[in-house]
């Protein structure tokens, strides 16, 4: 048994530290959409540097995110906690360190060969574009693949922190190399141009390593490389990560092939595209991401007891429908003003309408997908938390397929909304079929439950009607004001005719509401 200094050091206010975490991820996915929103009103989307830097960043940022994030989080974090309960501070920092170098290592190798076929592979992405935006985009990547060794030993050691009970520091990872990145096109683009751009690019990457090195210190941790694969620790990381790595694939890849075949028609498109997927991900991000962290551990602690299954049910249970909730009118929302989001966001300088046009229809298609991104989310890691990592992978695998083989289908007739809609179609395919297994297996799906989504769908029907005929005069107005009009609107509508249908969830909604502004519900007293 450890003694209490072996532990790490853990907030007792989780709720506290859940929502400074939250608030810290918004604020760099913030940053994030600010980045994007300043290079595509400098590069536009017509250039051969917006295509070339696109495709120069997307990829090592992409890889990255399948490659490591989800091994390190599935793999290393379990292990490296069990060392440190059970054989201490030493043993486990020692885990650490031989983790660590075997991840640069790989890394450092990845992005030796991608030097090399830098060329090739952007000959592959871009296909019949022409030979100056070929041709960048190898030099570019030749820049922004050594990314991947910088960014991978920060994911490293983001899972070191988060055992250590450090969760701020990794929330604002991206914020640091945003910010970098965002000084030099405000100030510095003019003069040094887009390998200027790659160049800080990279040296963002290194920034999000720099960040760790204080606060580990304060925990004790103390670097040292050696590589040893008779590790047993190390060799227990590898065995978990390979089908939770595989699982999380779906998302990156999808983005990569969707880009590389929109850019092989038009690299124009692939820009927009990967727009529309920015505003995608930081407006749904934040709500399921605030769901799926606060459930995982629970889920994962009920799981490995026996005694806990119907508990495990519940939790479940409930966490899919709180995310249903939310995301239903999300989706209709988001379609709704799919126009005023992305002119607010990027309609400036060489982003032209046309532009707008066209990554809105793509992000018009992307948020019939986001009960699918839900679903995926939450149910990948109750998989997970049961020690089920063969389910999401197959699912993944087919798929990735799937979307690939539409994708090159819905190119040439639907242009930029043929990769979107191969996108939704994918996403919602794989979320609906693991809820059908989940829903067989944790008996999540009775006639309470299906009335209560029967009323969800309903209650978002009503608002998307009511919003559609506030569009036909709100949509003249400012982008600003029209996004506000209709965002607040469409909450009210919304719960007020869930709670009138009496769906579940509107109550709860109404009360942590009113609990903002000091009032509480007269029925709850």
């Amino acid at each position: 048994m450890s003694t209490p200094s072996n532990k790490p050091k853990v907030n007792d206010n989780s709720v506290k530290t859940i929502s400074v975490v939250m608030v810290l991820v918004l604020v760099a996915k913030i940053s994030g959409l600010a980045r994007d929103m300043a290079m595509m009103s400098l590069l536009g989307t017509e250039s051969a540097e917006a295509a070339a830097f696109n495709f120069a960043s997307l990829l090592p940022r992409q890889f990255l995110d399948a490659a490591f994030a989800a091994a390190i989080s599935a793999g290393f974090i379990p292990v490296f906690n069990g060392y440190l309960e059970k054989r201490g501070r030493e043993a486990a920092f020692a885990l650490a360190g031989n983790f660590i170098t075997f991840i640069m290592l790989l890394s450092l190798i990845a992005a030796i060969l991608g030097f090399f076929a830098a060329g090739i592979i952007s000959g592959i992405y871009f296909g019949d574009a022409p030979n100056i935006t070929v041709e960048l985009g190898g030099q570019l990547l030749q820049i922004t693949i050594f990314t991947m060794f910088f960014t991978s030993t920060a994911f490293a050691l983001t899972g070191l922190l988060q055992s250590l009970g450090g969760f701020y520091i990794p929330s604002i990872m991206s914020l640091v190399s945003n910010s970098a990145i965002l000084v030099y096109l405000l100030l510095f683009f003019e003069r040094w141009g887009v390998f200027g751009l790659a160049v800080v690019f990279l040296v963002g990457s290194v920034l999000q390593v720099a960040i760790f090195w204080h606060p580990l210190r304060k925990h004790g941790f103390k670097m040292r490389l050696g590589l040893s694969l008779r590790d047993k620790g190390l060799r227990e990381i590898l065995r978990l990560s390979p089908m939770v790595m595989v699982s999380s694939w779906l998302f990156p890849i999808n983005i990569i092939v969707n880009s590389g075949i929109a850019a092989n028609l038009n690299p124009a498109y692939s820009v927009e595209l990967n727009a529309a997927n920015v505003i995608f991900m930081v407006s749904t991000g934040m709500f399921i991401l605030s769901v799926t962290n606060v459930v995982f551990p629970k889920l994962s602690k009920q799981a490995a007891h026996a005694e806990n299954r119907e508990e495990f049910r519940e939790t479940l249970a409930k966490s899919v429908s709180a995310l249903m909730f939310l995301l239903m009118p999300m989706t209709a929302g988001l379609w709704i003003l799919r126009i005023p989001i992305i002119r607010l966001a990027y309609e400036r300088q060489e982003f032209s309408a046309y532009a707008t046009q066209r990554a809105s229809h793509a992000l018009g298609i992307l948020a019939m997908g986001i009960v699918g991104y839900g679903l995926i989310s939450i149910l990948n890691r109750a998989f997970y938390a049961d020690k089920d990592g063969k389910t999401p992978m197959i699912i993944t695998v087919i798929a990735i397929a799937i979307n690939a083989v539409t994708a090159l289908l819905l190119i040439n007739p639907m242009a930029i909304g043929g990769p979107a809609l191969a996108a939704t179609v994918s996403v919602n395919f794989a979320g609906f079929a693991m809820y059908a297994i989940a829903a067989r297996k944790y008996r999540l799906l009775d006639k309470a439950s299906a009335v209560n989504y029967g009323k969800m769908i309903l209650s978002t029907t009503a608002m998307l009607g009511v919003l559609f005929m506030v569009w036909q005069v709100a949509g003249h107005l400012h982008d600003v004001l029209t996004i506000g009009i209709t965002f607040v609107l469409g909450i009210l509508i919304y719960i007020t005719t869930a709670t009138i249908l009496g769906v579940s969830e509107a109550k709860t909604a109404k009360t942590a509401i009113l609990s903002r502004f000091g009032r509480k519900d007269k029925k709850d007293e």
